[in-house]
């Protein structure tokens, strides 16, 4: 294919590539009005709106980037974690650098969506539960340990749905 065929992809693509651009833009400056004057990194919309919906779901405010949660709430120190769509891994979570100790979570909210953004279900989880119940599973790769991961159990969890 080469540089040729690569240069043809873009051409037929540059209208809705530049219309990618300019929604997630749009996304991003409209979500930021609600982001407690954090700016929102990446291009990571599903990450965006979990974030935001649980600071608003919660009545609580965003936090820095360098804490272990995103969102505080009262005394509710809250990770969030968001997953669009339904393919096989819908309900695993992102990495989880460590599980106690001072400044971690009190509570993991993970907020799932349906493949055209609109909400499917939240669920907010006592992080004590988590850790009673041994929920939080070891990420590893090629031997070595990397994070913590969680998995939602849509049947079993249904006392931890919050909407």
């Amino acid at each position: 294919m080469g540089k040729q065929g690569l240069e043809e992809i873009e051409r037929k693509l540059r209208q809705e590539l530049d219309a990618i651009e300019q929604a997630t833009n749009n996304v991003r400056n409209e979500l930021e009005r609600h982001a407690d004057g954090k700016k929102l990194k990446g291009d990571e919309i599903v990450g965006w709106l979990g974030e935001i919906y649980a600071k608003l779901l919660l009545n609580g405010t965003l936090v820095s980037d360098d804490l272990d949660y995103d969102v505080q709430a009262g005394d509710k120190r809250v990770s969030v974690k968001s997953r669009k769509g339904w393919g096989r891994q819908w309900n695993r979570s992102s990495a989880i650098p460590r599980l106690e100790g001072e400044g971690c979570p009190t509570h993991l909210m993970f907020l799932h969506f349906n493949d055209d953004y609109s909400l499917d279900m939240v669920w907010l989880y006592p992080w004590a539960d988590l850790l009673r119940g041994n929920r939080f599973l070891k990420h590893i790769v090629r031997g070595n340990f990397r994070s913590f991961f969680f998995l939602v159990d849509k049947a079993k969890d249904g006392s931890y749905v919050f909407l």
